[in-house]
C-alpha cells in the first residue's frame, strides 16, 4: 500500500520542460548583457562629465595646486558611483534612503551644470547671469555639499539608534548612581571612612614635615601625653546611728605578761 502522506510533485507544480529552461537561460543571458552595457554606458557618462568637471574646477584652483582639483573630481564622480550602489545595497527604507535619493539628484544636477558651464566657456559664448552666479558662489563649494550629504547619510543609519539607546541607558545609570552617592554621603559608616582617610592623609603630611609619623610614637612618648592619674583617697568608715559620746574608743591591745618560773 502506498503512503498516503507522500505528495506527488506533479499534483501542484507544473513540470519544467526543456524549452522553458532554454528560454530562462536566454533571458538571463540577455539580462546580463544589458546590465553590462548599462555599466559601460554609465562609465562613459562619468568619463565625459569628469573631463568637463576637471577643466572647470581646475580654473578655480591656483596653478601650483592643480593636483588638488582631482580630489574635487573624485567627490563628484565618486558620489555618482557610490550613491546608486549604496541605495540598492545599504540604505534603509525611510529617512536614510530619502536623503540618498536627494543627494543623488543633487549630485547629478551639479554635474550637469558643470558640464554646461565648461562647454559655454570653451565656446566663449555669452553666459547667462544665473549661471555666472552659480560659477561665482556655488561651484567652489560643490564638493563640500557632497560631503555634508554623506555625513547626513551616516547620521541617519539605523545602527546609530542602537548607539543612542545605549548612550541614553548609560546616562540614566550615571544619574541614578550620582543620586545614590548623594544619599550615601549621609551614612555614618561613609563619614567614618572619610574621617579615617583624612586622618591617614594628615599623618602622612605630618610625617613629610616632621619626619615622624604620629602613629609611630614610642610608648614613653604616648604615656607622657596621657593625663595624670587621680590620687587615691584614704578609706573613710562611716558608722550609722552612733553618737559622738557613745562612739567606742580605740585602744591598743595590752601585752600579756609572761610569768617567770
Amino acid at each position: 500500500m502506498e503512503n498516503q502522506d507522500t505528495i506527488q510533485p506533479s499534483a501542484f507544480h507544473h513540470p519544467v520542460t526543456m524549452g522553458e529552461l532554454m528560454r530562462d537561460q536566454r533571458r538571463a543571458a540577455i539580462k546580463s548583457a544589458a546590465m553590462f552595457m548599462a555599466v559601460v554606458l554609465y562609465g562613459a557618462v562619468l568619463i565625459y562629465t569628469g573631463v568637463h568637471n576637471f577643466n572647470l574646477i581646475s580654473r578655480t584652483i591656483a596653478p601650483d595646486q592643480q593636483l588638488f582639483a582631482i580630489t574635487a573630481l573624485l567627490c563628484l564622480e565618486g558620489a555618482s558611483i557610490f550613491l546608486p550602489i549604496a541605495i540598492h545595497f545599504w540604505f534603509a527604507p525611510g529617512p536614510q534612503r530619502m536623503v540618498g535619493y536627494l543627494l543623488y539628484a543633487t549630485n547629478f544636477t551639479i554635474v550637469i551644470m558643470n558640464t554646461v558651464l565648461d562647454a559655454i566657456n570653451n565656446r566663449a559664448d555669452v553666459m547667462p547671469e544665473w549661471l555666472r552666479m552659480y560659477a561665482t558662489f556655488f561651484l567652489p563649494a560643490t564638493p563640500i555639499v557632497i560631503g555634508v550629504g554623506i555625513a547626513f547619510i551616516f547620521l541617519l543609519d539605523p545602527s546609530k539608534k542602537i548607539h543612542d539607546a545605549r548612550a541614553a541607558a548609560e546616562a540614566a545609570s550615571m544619574d541614578m548612581m550620582a543620586l545614590h552617592m548623594r544619599e550615601a554621603a549621609n551614612r555614618n559608616d561613609v563619614n567614618d571612612a572619610i574621617q579615617q582617610a583624612a586622618i591617614k592623609d594628615m599623618q602622612e603630611a605630618t610625617s613629610r614635615i616632621t619626619g615622624i609619623r604620629p602613629a609611630e610614637l614610642t610608648p614613653r612618648q604616648k604615656a607622657a601625653k596621657l593625663p595624670a592619674p587621680r590620687k587615691s583617697r584614704p578609706t573613710e568608715v562611716v558608722v550609722l546611728n552612733a553618737d559622738s559620746t557613745k562612739f567606742p574608743k580605740l585602744t591598743k591591745p595590752r601585752k600579756k605578761k609572761v610569768k617567770k618560773g
